[in-house]
């Protein structure tokens, strides 16, 4: 009865509950941006009669904050059913920004979402590099670099200022001198593309990561129908309602006719 479910309802409301029964069973949402963590069957218990004491009075509430006020309409934006599938809208945009997403994580359904960037890109790059582990590569790298380029140009000044007296030395042993000059050439050039290509590959493992990340991290902000804000849950489930009293009669006609 009516009454009976209100009582519970409150009966539920007074006992504590802890953080992790917050969280609507199979959902992994939160405003944290952690996975639900696992409760304990008693815990599992009191959320499964707080659930049907609250359908038991008609009610719904959003399952990111776990409220129902008149301040913001609830919305069923994706394919999730029951207890799951109101939300506020601005719930939803703000565990869409903090996870990175645009679509929904239960059902998979993509939602119809603008993304703009929210960092420009010297802002990103700072907030990147101030990051300890960052900046931590970063000063690695730097390190390799400079240890790289102290050693690539001794050995192009070694090649340089040497190079008469290399030529000289291979006269002394039968070496022709554009045989020298052409071997120091082609050692120099193998020096040179070597260091040319760990420097790329440093700067690639640096600018890579970031650049990714600043793509990924946007603003998302939902486009919701118009019709979609101003349904009620109430009035979706009443016809749920009327559509399961429906079938259940049509059911009995039949069985009485049989």
């Amino acid at each position: 009865s009516l009454a009976g479910s209100t009582v519970n309802l409150d009966h539920e409301r007074s006992m504590p509950m802890p953080p992790s029964a917050m969280a609507p069973e199979g959902s992994a949402c939160n405003l944290n941006g952690r996975d639900t963590q696992q409760v304990s069957p008693g815990v599992v218990g009191q959320q499964h009669r707080l659930t049907r004491s609250l359908i038991s009075v008609g009610s719904s509430v959003c399952r990111i904050c776990h409220t129902n006020t008149a301040k913001e309409a609830l919305i069923s934006p994706c394919r999730c059913k029951g207890t799951l599938a109101y939300v506020h809208l601005s719930c939803l945009e703000r565990w869409l920004n903090q996870s990175c997403r645009t679509y929904c994580e239960l059902c998979r359904y993509y939602f119809n979402a603008v993304e703009t960037p929210r960092y420009r890109w010297p802002e990103s790059l700072r907030i990147w590099i101030s990051h300890p582990r960052n900046r931590r590569n970063i000063e690695s790298d730097l390190l390799i670099l400079t240890l790289l380029t102290i050693v690539t140009v001794g050995l192009a000044a070694v090649c340089f200022l040497g190079m008469r007296y290399f030529i000289i030395e291979g006269n002394k042993i039968g070496i022709s001198k554009p045989w020298t000059r052409g071997a120091i050439w082609f050692f120099l050039t193998i020096v040179i593309l070597g260091y040319v290509t760990t420097v790329y590959l440093l700067c690639r493992d640096q600018v890579s990561p970031w650049y990714r990340w600043w793509k990924s991290t946007v603003n998302v902000r939902l486009v919701v129908d118009p019709q979609l804000l101003r349904r009620r849950p109430s009035d979706e489930s009443s016809q749920d309602r009327e559509s399961h009293d429906g079938s259940r009669e049509t059911a009995t006609s039949a069985v009485d006719t049989s």
